[in-house]
């Protein structure tokens, strides 16, 4: 990746910066050039090892915060050229824990965003989700279409994004809050209770199940390699636009039976798929997202083909549960 201006020589901080996302923003930014990195994460989605490469080149660190720390989020911003604010709750905690959810992704967002303006920060470039959207009115589903997301996570996301705006304007701060679709890739959080629909199926493959589908299979969603999204993020900091929301997808609608088939068919297994009636839904049937202005603000378009990308997804994490395995003999 070439040196971007805004990147080449910044002091950059980037909060859940041990995160699978926030990682490879931390490895894009070095690799713009930056002259510093700090990966702020409080360490509870994010894994230290994930920043191993970064940490290597000794011009990144971890530093272990809570983003509801006021203080200790003004104290690492002080002196910070470009921010990457990252750092979120999974929307599966968000709807058991709607408390934490609003002091985590709400009030410490805020306290980054004060830390930002205090600190004259040169660019801040926000997380946001697909999830605000909700419902599909229309699809593909561009940055005007409504926002009637109904998760707790959603209605988190659009505070942000709102917030980013007030204090843009309120304090002079260039904010780009970048809406993601279903991120995937090396990195990608293996071992918890909750893992994406790639990861839990391809557990199922090495446990000799079938792939659950839902009602026909025919759902749908947009998926974005993390590599892309890391990109994205860079692109962002030199984008003319200065208050900006742009969605980071792929625009390419992939069924949920597609996608199993892809897996079965990279992995070699004979397990099969078997069928469920579909539970109320959570999250839409179907989702993918207009590209469009990202081309056009970011000059940025999803390069990574889902068929590479998951065959790279695999290679890692057979390398990563390989690794853990040998760690605990």
């Amino acid at each position: 990746m070439d040196a971007l201006g805004l990147l080449s020589g910044a002091r950059v901080v980037v909060t859940g910066g041990a995160g699978n996302v926030g990682s490879h923003v931390v490895d894009a930014a070095l690799a713009a050039g930056a002259r510093e990195v700090i990966a702020v994460d409080a360490l509870v989605r994010g894994v230290p090892e994930n920043l191993d490469h970064a940490l290597a080149t000794g011009r990144a660190r971890l530093v272990e915060i809570d983003i509801r720390d006021r203080e200790a989020v003004m104290a690492t911003l002080r002196g910070c050229d470009v921010l990457f604010h990252q750092a979120a709750l999974r929307w599966t905690r968000c709807q058991e824990a709607p408390r934490e959810c609003q002091e985590v992704m709400v009030e410490g967002t805020f306290n980054v965003l004060e830390a930002a303006a205090e600190a004259n920060v040169r660019r801040v470039v926000m997380a946001s989700s697909a999830v605000v959207y909700g419902e599909p009115v229309h699809l593909p589903l561009d940055e005007d279409h409504p926002l009637s997301g109904t998760t707790v996570y959603g209605a988190a996301k659009v505070a942000n994004e709102q917030m980013g705006r007030a204090i843009a304007k309120l304090r002079d701060l260039p904010v780009v809050s970048l809406r993601y679709f279903n991120v995937y890739g090396p990195r990608m959080d293996v071992r918890s209770r909750f893992v994406e629909v790639m990861v839990r199926w391809l557990n199922a493959i090495d446990e000799g199940k079938p792939l659950t589908l839902f009602g026909d299979g025919s759902a749908s969603a947009d998926f974005v390699y993390v590599d892309d999204v890391a990109r994205a993020n860079v692109l962002a900091c030199d984008a003319a636009a200065t208050d900006a929301i742009v969605n980071v997808c792929s625009g390419v609608e992939t069924r949920m039976r597609d996608l199993a088939a892809l897996l079965l068919e990279l992995t070699g297994s004979d397990v099969g798929v078997r069928y469920e009636p579909q539970p109320p839904p959570s999250l839409p049937q179907r989702r993918y997202g207009d590209p469009r202005r990202a081309a056009d603000v970011l000059g940025f378009r999803a390069e990574t083909e889902l068929r590479e990308g998951v065959r790279r997804l695999i290679q890692w994490r057979r390398q990563a549960l390989a690794t853990a395995d040998a760690l605990q003999t």
